[in-house]
């Protein structure tokens, strides 16, 4: 578990923190969240927030030890949101359930998670030049015929060639202030017929045959390469 210090923290914290005022209303957004500003004062023309305002907004735990007058923040134990990774490579399928808890390459799991959920954030807020395909609600049996391989839960080889990763996780619905998408499972595919061109699909939480699809052009090298590294680092293959 991680430490900081009061000064240093106050520096990392407030770094993550975009604060705006109009007149007296005050408004918190940490990473897109709103949060109260109740406890929030202007003095000064200086903006004063209370310290266990911003961590707890930043999802740290925040101690007060009174006989020595220290503030300590320490980072919460957090349990990732993907329960299950399915990768296909040309015909062969690799399944991890709980990947960061794993006992089969571990750094591995944690590498591409961190990688694909980072170009996922990327995409959907506009970071990244993305095309967002003309039918957005797309029929899995109709339009996107791996669908049924990325559903596996062992490992094997199929018939057909596919290069995709699939990252499971629970049905997300965002609270009001979060600047995220609803979402349920994430998709990451290479369609054959545009080979250089990465695709990102979101699983509509509400209607499970129906994905959000995104174009993210030149990543298909990036992708191809991403599963490699992670076939190689977890199964040494």
């Amino acid at each position: 578990m991680k430490k900081m210090g009061l000064s240093i923290a106050a520096l990392l914290i407030f770094g993550a923190v975009n604060v705006a005022y109009a007149a007296d209303v005050v408004t918190i957004l940490i990473n897109g969240k709103k949060i109260s500003s109740e406890a929030v004062k202007i003095e000064n023309g200086t903006t004063l927030v209370p310290l266990r305002v911003i961590a707890e907004g930043l999802n740290q735990n925040v101690n007060w030890d009174q006989q020595t007058k220290t503030v300590t923040i320490d980072e919460k134990e957090q349990s990732s949101l993907i329960t299950g990774i399915v990768v296909q490579r040309d015909q062969d399928i690799f399944v991890t359930e709980y990947p960061e808890s794993s006992s089969t390459g571990q750094e591995a799991n944690r590498a591409i998670i961190y990688n694909l959920t980072t170009l996922y954030n990327e995409v959907y807020r506009g970071f990244l030049t993305a095309d967002v395909d003309s039918d957005i609600r797309v029929k899995t049996e109709d339009e996107l015929d791996f669908i049924k391989y990325s559903e596996a839960t062992q490992e094997g080889s199929v018939s057909s060639s596919y290069t995709y990763v699939r990252l499971n996780k629970p049905s997300y619905e965002p609270q009001v202030g979060e600047n995220a998408p609803s979402s349920k499972d994430i998709l990451f595919y290479i369609d054959d017929k545009k080979p250089e061109d990465l695709f990102l699909a979101v699983q509509n939480p509400k209607k499970l045959k129906e994905w959000k699809v995104y174009k993210v052009k030149g990543y298909g090298s990036w992708l191809q390469k991403e599963i490699d590294i992670y076939v190689y680092g977890s199964r040494g293959l």
